[in-house]
């Protein structure tokens, strides 16, 4: 039947119907989706009758494991496929051949016939002889069915052969083996073979085998019986290492070509006359003529350029070999030249081969010259003589001793590092081994390291030690093996460095980041302290616990006292606190390191307890004491001291200066920690002392109260951090115009915003540097300042059992002249609702208190506000949801004093 069918869509088709009645098997006509649209008597019968063309689909009808039909749309060609009979199961070949119309498939044209099977008389054959095969291999038949399969297949994909006996051609594409390219390409080889277009066919391509992707290399031939060919074997032969051989040949190939090509090498032969009658090779761009220039000129003309070159010629023309190396525009050429002679009746060219197997020439034809340049050689050997002398500077100046040993170990360069060393000559040295110059077990010791350096080809440091008992040095010994010419190992270098100091400070590291460590273990563990009690205990016990102090106290100062009292020791020591007295009045510039810590509020060093003249008075009690070191370390807190930390060391020069920074943050820890502590005292004390304060000299304050006669009122001091303090203004008796004016001339001012209050507070002002924060650093509160009259008075709140004098150093601190005028006890009876509800201010934070304070002041409880969270917020330098969270745990703790009381 013709693939070329003109046809009409429908059964009513007549050159259908006559197609289909001319043939003798089974045949359909389908759609190209496979709807069946007509067929003839023959394969009615073999299927069965058939009530509604335009529903049944031929794929209902004959179940083919990969369907021919598809197939056949796909390519345009005729396919083959075998399947059994929808409802009778008998086994059937389809032959489908497409009709094509307009250059597009159509319609398709598929007939049913009994299979033939050749391969099952001798199927045990074919099976044996697939399996013995070390190839894989594997049978089709005309059907394109898998028939048989080899063992190897299944070693080449790890895929077992049941999985494609039996099954159409298309489940290697299925499972991966190939792809749709490949497939197609094997496709079309086994139609050739089937219709006798062909003997065989190889193909190869890429492939997924077992090991991954691959190349392989199909060999395909056919199978005849009776002259027909009813199958086809192919042989599947990994090739991809072949392939990989072969790629890399031809890369090899290409780049010895382009070696070739770009070698500078140049070849000249002239005549018996010394006439140039050829020139090849070398780039000609470095002479000043053209190679064309060159042919049929004398040798002689070039005598001015190159006269080596032309001397080296007239020798060769008269038999002689002959060497030159000659310069020309900056480049250097090493030339070798020849004779080249003739025999009688014979060409230059048979001469050229003759000569070599003949030693007795007929005479000399002529002269050939082999030129390489050499000019980067050259360089390389004078850069190459350059660094050797230099690595020769290089290695005797080393500070560390340098040899190089060959592979049994005798040295052979050695530099004058090693030579001091060793306190030899270098003709002693050269030649000889370690066990020649050093103790027997060190050079045991040091010769199984460089036989492993040997072994491996592997550079390795180790450590050595050499010398006696309490003079004993380490050594850090590095060996590298070191390659010749041919990148053999021929020996070792090796260098050593003395780190016996490198290893002393090492440990000194690793001992002063254990004392860091316990610097900040001691800070951590303030967070727990809420007590001075508790602080002193904290850091005293754990500097006393550790193994690199021996004792520690804390020393205050009690009102009206000059002396530091002890408040806290630890460390196992007798009554050494009992005979030391510290002496820390201001007019006193005696009393020793502690007295000066304390006074200055910089750390204090003794280094050595025997020797420092300023510890002489406590010297024999703190010998006796094991004591060889001490650290006086001032417990401050912005301007205010509140105390002294000593620490002892059992040896001397205990403690260096990065130890001694850690001790000063250490300091500054504990002093803000005492600071909180009788801050916090002060708000729950129920007796408190007020003091006031009288400040003199000229203020801008001050100025504007005389000039405006006028009164301010600076109140409710909330500290924000950062140094920073609010705090609220009220002028009275003038435009509050005038106070904003006076605070803006003040130097430490850092923002002003006027308040919404007509009696005030007029203003709320940030400043740094107030004197509320020297107050509160000394323990004290500041409860308002007020100017009138050009005087100004502070009124400051502080525990019953405050050091007066150091509330007033502070405010000294901020003013010039300060006077105590006032001073009282008082117990806190002003408060009488929240005594019956439970300690307030003993739950709130400071956090808490400043900001309900400040939105207190500021109108945020008014309504309407005077105030929202963003202005709140800005006050205090915080965000806004920070300040709502603040405010909402102010609040909660308020109302759980109140109600849970």
């Amino acid at each position: 039947m013709s693939e070329r069918i003109e046809s009409h869509e429908g059964a009513a088709d007549p050159l259908v119907s006559a197609v289909l009645a001319a043939v003798d098997e089974p045949a359909a006509v389908c759609d190209p989706t496979g709807r069946v649209r007509d067929w003839n008597d023959a394969f009615a019968d073999r299927v069965g009758p058939v009530d509604a063309p335009a529903d049944a689909s031929f794929a209902d009808l004959v179940d083919c494991a990969s369907d021919p039909l598809v197939r056949a749309v796909e390519t345009g060609e005729e396919t083959i496929g075998r399947g059994p009979l929808d409802g009778t199961g008998r086994e059937v070949t389809v032959a489908v051949r497409p009709v094509e119309r307009e250059g597009s498939v159509s319609a398709v044209v598929a007939t049913v016939s009994e299979p033939t099977d050749p391969f099952e008389d001798d199927r045990a054959l074919y099976e044996a002889s697939v399996d013995a095969a070390a190839d894989a291999v594997y049978v089709v038949d005309r059907s394109h069915t898998i028939r048989a399969a080899s063992d190897g297949f299944t070693r080449f994909t790890d895929i077992p052969t049941d999985r494609v006996e039996g099954r159409d051609v298309d489940c290697l594409r299925e499972l991966g083996i190939v792809d749709g390219e490949v497939f197609h390409e094997g496709m079309r080889g086994l139609r050739a073979l089937f219709a006798g277009e062909a003997e065989s066919r190889h193909i190869t391509s890429e492939v997924e085998l077992a090991e991954g992707a691959g190349v392989v290399e199909n060999r395909m031939r056919p199978i005849e019986r009776d002259g027909e060919v009813v199958g086809v074997v192919n042989v599947v032969r990994d090739v991809t290492e072949r392939e990989r051989r072969r790629e890399a040949l031809a890369t090899n190939r290409e780049r010895l070509a382009t070696i070739l090509d770009d070698l500078p090498v140049l070849m000249m032969v002239t005549d018996a006359d010394g006439r140039i009658d050829h020139c090849q090779g070398m780039d000609f761009d470095a002479f000043d003529c053209e190679r064309s220039d060159v042919l049929d000129e004398p040798i002689d003309a070039f005598e001015s350029v190159c006269p080596d070159v032309v001397a080296g010629f007239r020798r060769a023309l008269d038999g002689e070999t002959a060497f030159a190396t000659e310069t020309v525009n900056d480049r250097t050429y090493k030339v070798c030249l020849e004779p080249l002679s003739v025999s009688e009746g014979g060409t230059t060219a048979e001469a050229t081969a003759q000569a070599a197997d003949d030693a007795a020439a007929d005479a000399t034809s002529g002269a050939i010259a082999v030129a390489i340049d050499i000019t980067d050689r050259t360089r390389r050997e004078k850069a190459l003589q350059t660094r050797e002398q230099e690595l020769r500077a290089v290695i005797e100046s080393s500070a560390d001793p340098i040899a190089m040993q060959d592979l049994d170990g005798r040295f052979q360069v050695v530099n004058e590092a090693m030579l001091a060393t060793l306190d030899c000559d270098r003709e002693d040295v050269i030649g000889s081994r370690h066990e020649d110059l050093f103790p027997d077990e060190f050079a045991q010791r040091v010769e199984a390291q460089r036989r492993a350096v040997l072994e491996s080809e592997r550079a390795r440091v180790v450590e050595e030690t050499l010398g006696s008992d309490g003079e004993e040095t380490v050594i850090q010994l590095t060996f590298a093996p070191y390659h010749g010419p041919d990148y053999e190992v021929q020996g070792t270098v090796s260098i050593a460095r003395d780190i016996s100091e490198l290893e002393r400070q090492r440990e000194e590291l690793e001992t002063l980041t254990e004392i860091q460590e316990l610097v900040q273990e001691s800070m951590r563990a303030l967070t727990g302290a809420t007590t001075s009690e508790a602080i002193q205990e904290t850091v005293c016990d754990r500097l006393a616990e550790s193994a690199f102090y021996e004792f520690a106290w804390i020393g205050q100062r009690q009102p009206g006292e000059r002396e530091l009292q002890p408040a806290y020791s630890a460390g196992a020591v007798g009554d050494y606190l009992e005979s030391v007295t510290v002496n820390v009045d201001g007019s006193d510039h005696g009393g020793g390191p502690a007295s000066k810590a304390y006074r200055t509020g910089d750390i204090q060093v003794v280094h050595d307890v025997r020797s420092d003249p300023d510890f002489e008075p406590w010297r024999e009690a703190a010998v006796e004491n094991g004591f060889q070191s001490v650290a006086a370390v001032p417990l401050t807190h912005g301007s205010t001291t509140h105390g002294l930390l000593g620490v002892y060391a059992d040896r001397p020069n205990a403690f260096s200066q990065r130890e001694l920074d850690g001790f000063e943050t250490l300091g500054e820890v504990v002093g803000f920690a005492l600071s909180s502590a009788q801050y916090r005292r002060l708000v729950e004390a129920d007796s408190v002392l007020e003091l006031e304060f009288e400040v003199r000299g000229e203020t801008p304050f001050t100025e504007a109260s005389r000039e405006h006669d006028c009164r301010f009122e600076i109140e409710h001091a909330v500290r924000t951090g950062d140094n920073r303090v609010v705090n609220y203004l009220t002028v009275e008796g003038a435009d509050p115009a005038v106070g904003e004016s006076v605070a803006r001339s003040l130097p430490n001012l850092e923002a002003i915003r006027r308040l919404d209050g007509d009696d005030g507070p007029h203003f709320e002002m940030t400043l740094t540097d107030s004197v509320f924060q020297y107050l509160a650093d000394a323990g004290a509160r500041g409860e308002r300042g007020i100017v009138e009259d050009g005087v100004g008075h502070m009124q400051v709140e502080a525990p019953a059992d405050a050091d007066v004098r150091k509330i007033t150093d502070a405010m000294a601190e901020r003013f010039p002249v300060v006077d105590l005028v006032a001073k009282r006890e008082k117990r806190r009876t002003e408060a009488p609702w929240w005594h019956s509800h439970g300690d307030i201010g003993a739950r709130l934070t400071d956090r808490q208190r400043a900001v309900l304070k400040t939105a207190y002041y500021n109108g945020y409880y008014e309504w309407p506000r005077d105030a929202d969270s963003e202005d709140l917020a800005d006050s205090l330098d915080i965000a806004a949801t920070t300040l709502l969270q603040h405010l909402r745990k102010g609040h909660r703790r308020i109302l759980e004093a109140m109600f849970e009381s």
